[in-house]
């Protein structure tokens, strides 16, 4: 299909484009957002199909595929998104039989994102009758805040059907392409005022917070935890101190991870918002990606210190997110530190939790999650009468019993400070949530790296070379100490492969050095 416009990934893609690739295929569904859409008395399979296609036309970005070994206006490597014309977003109609079976398979069938538009809409009928919408949406292209913006739009355009009237839509101030094309055309001088911040906070990160926990173990657990009145603990806890609740549960994050691991400088990432530093807050893809965030609690702190001082981190990492996220990877990735557990926000008002008593669930171990490179994910579900605490953890940083205790102890924290008489120091919370300390790390020793020069070597510096538009490589630096850019192994993977060699991504983003990577490349097949 032809292209009628191009620009390199936006920054805020960054970051979901880098965790598909290390992905088995096989896994890479967990990254997919479905969702059971509702649909209005009286709506028909044309009026979705229409309502879809219009929604096609006017925002590019469901119209794009994505070449990830593409070429950037400086004639190096770069991924880039290519929008394509108007058409009839496709549609795939399933009965009420055969459902379960097709909307399994439009979720868990990795996007072939070259030639995939990002949306894939599944109509459900029974006797003929229409009965139920399901989209699968590739995060590549997404955030909640799009999401939220489309499905308000397709709300509007099946009611305007349903009743016969024009839809009312907004205007569409900005496509990805725009944003883009404004992003390439910053300078490194105007990126390093907010590059500075993130570069200052990477060289004081610890090397792994969860490094006296850690063990060996390929499992993982996930549990969510629902408790209706800690919406109104943290809201009390906010106006008290004058922040947002945002910040309350930012402070409480960082309390019980330091409880946990036994540190006092703690290190995490957040979930970040880049729409209001881009001045693009309207378009519709995907501006958030997980900033690292350092929490220093030394000296025994009070609750409410780490309350004012989370206001202040939260408040600095929006007003420094807008970074190419790539760059922001590297200097954490060069440094040679691991920070894996991640926070996110999100708000499901006005929807309820469905609950007035607290309920603990334990999930399906999250076997697919376990591949995209996280020690750890807490989201913060906040719903009109309620918060849901949900954790994805790997077994090799916290076991079952430790997940549930993460998230009662994280629950009791904020409700032990609802009274404004009580201000917790740190080690007094982590007595409340109840840890035992520590045991001694039995991660076993590396196994040694193999000597020699391997035979694809020499292909191996040159490939990362040629990419990257370096004029030498050393084969004793890592992939990144030499130069390379992170964006660029796509097209180096693939210029291996045309060479005879095939290797994975993933390596490449360790410090471990080229001449090490290279004994780890097979010869490719086919």
């Amino acid at each position: 299909m032809p292209v009628v416009k191009s620009a390199n990934l936006c920054w805020g893609q960054h970051h979901h484009l880098l965790r598909y690739l290390r992905v088995p295929a096989p896994s890479r569904h967990e990254a997919h957002i479905g969702t059971s859409y509702p649909l209005p008395a009286g709506c028909t399979v044309a009026a979705v199909r229409a309502a879809l296609t219009h929604l096609v036309r006017r925002h590019e970005v469901l119209r794009t595929v994505y070449d990830l070994t593409g070429t950037a206006a400086d004639g190096r490597a770069w991924p880039r998104q290519l929008v394509q014309p108007p058409a009839p977003q496709p549609v795939v109609e399933a009965t009420t039989e055969d459902a379960v079976a097709v909307i399994a398979r439009l979720t868990r069938t990795p996007f072939d994102l070259a030639r995939e538009w990002p949306l894939r809409a599944c109509v459900v009928t029974s006797g003929g009758r229409l009965v139920r919408l399901h989209l699968v949406f590739n995060h590549l292209a997404f955030d909640d805040v799009a999401l939220d913006r489309l499905a308000a739009e397709l709300d509007e355009l099946l009611a305007a059907r349903t009743e016969g009237r024009p839809a009312v839509l907004d205007p569409v101030d900005h496509q990805p392409v725009d944003l883009a094309r404004f992003e390439e055309s910053r300078t490194d001088a105007d990126v390093e005022p907010a590059l500075s911040h993130w570069r200052d906070i990477v060289e004081k990160l610890p090397a792994d917070v969860f490094s006296k926990r850690r063990k060996a173990s390929d499992a993982a657990h996930s549990a969510s935890y629902t408790v209706p009145t800690l919406l109104s603990a943290a809201r009390a806890i906010a106006a008290r101190e004058h922040v947002w609740p945002s910040a309350v549960h930012l402070a409480a994050y960082a309390v019980t991870l330091a409880a946990y691991t036994g540190e006092t400088l703690v290190a995490h990432r957040m979930y970040t918002s880049q729409r209001d530093a881009s001045g693009f807050g309207g378009a519709v893809t995907c501006l958030s990606y997980p900033t690292p965030v350092l929490a220093d609690l030394d000296g025994d702190p009070l609750f409410s210190t780490v309350v004012k001082e989370s206001a202040v981190r939260v408040s600095q990492a929006m007003t420094h997110a807008h970074v190419p996220y790539d760059r922001v990877y590297e200097l954490v990735a060069e440094a040679g530190v691991r920070v894996a557990a991640e926070l996110n926000f999100l708000d499901n008002a006005p929807r309820s939790c469905r609950t007035k008593r607290d309920r603990y669930a334990v999930n399906a171990a999250p076997a697919d999650w376990a591949h995209a490179g996280s020690d750890s994910y807490l989201r913060v579900y906040e719903w009109a009468d309620g918060i849901t605490l949900a954790l994805q953890a790997l077994d090799a940083v916290m076991d079952a019993d430790a997940v549930e205790q993460f998230l009662r102890g994280y629950a009791r924290l904020v409700e032990a400070h609802r009274d404004p008489g009580a201000d917790l120091r740190v080690s007094e919370a982590a007595a409340l949530i109840g840890f035992a300390p520590p045991e001694p790390p039995r991660i076993g020793a590396r196994a040694p790296e193999r000597t020699g020069a391997a035979p694809a070597e020499r292909v191996l510096a040159d490939v990362v070379a040629e990419v990257n538009g370096l004029e030498d490589v050393d084969p004793a630096r890592s992939y990144l100490g030499a130069g390379g850019r992170v964006l660029r192994l796509p097209r180096v993977v693939e210029a291996l492969h045309e060479r005879g060699w095939s290797v994975a991504l993933v390596p490449f983003t360790t410090t471990r050095p080229l001449s090490a990577l290279a004994h780890d490349l097979v010869p490719a097949r086919g």
